[in-house]
């Protein structure tokens, strides 16, 4: 246990470099993030940190989480396999393969949409609904955790800055000046 701890701390401490631009500084510790997201066992440890040893798979949380947002974001078109696809950031056929298992596991369900007896719609489940609202439980609770010692103030710093932070990332941006500049 003692090395695996050790080989996490050089890139926790790479992505905090206060010698690093911000920009690469954002860079790294958004790819710590990531790393640390998609480690299949930490929904269970973060379970596990408080005294409940439920098995939630973090990619079937990755896939309901997925269809809550084409739901809410595109309900005109509502969450296909395609739409997996696009945000989960696999190919179809992976997609489709994490579809096929969720609904195996009773998480989710396949509907014919109305507008298009082609198209297929996902609904999430009662116990597709219940998986998510335990994994938001675990996840808000090991933020917590992760923030107990700071101050109320920087709390609500952090949130404000990465809820900006992800708000400009979203909206679409013409190329930066400069590469407009070569191209001329």
């Amino acid at each position: 246990m003692h090395k695996a701890t050790n080989r996490r701390k050089p890139a926790l401490q790479a992505a905090a470099d206060p010698a690093a631009p911000p920009v690469e500084s954002v860079r790294r510790s958004l790819v710590a993030l990531r790393r640390l997201f998609q480690r299949k066992e930490l929904a269970e440890l973060w379970a596990a940190t408080f005294g409940d040893r439920a098995k939630l798979d973090y990619g079937d949380l990755r896939l309901l989480d997925a269809v809550r947002v084409a739901q809410s974001s595109d309900a005109l078109n509502g969450a296909t396999v395609g739409t997996m696809s696009k945000l989960l950031g696999v190919d179809a056929s992976r997609a489709s393969r994490q579809v096929a298992s969720a609904v195996t596991k009773g998480l989710l369900l396949r509907q014919v949409a109305q507008s298009d007896a082609r198209k297929v719609i996902l609904r999430i489940t009662a116990a597709g609904e219940r998986m998510l609202a335990k994994g938001s439980e675990v996840s808000r609770s090991r933020i917590g955790l992760a923030l107990e010692s700071w101050s109320s103030a920087d709390r609500q710093q952090l949130a404000g800055l990465l809820d900006r932070f992800v708000q400009h990332l979203l909206v679409e941006r013409p190329e930066p000046a400069a590469k407009r500049n070569r191209n001329a």
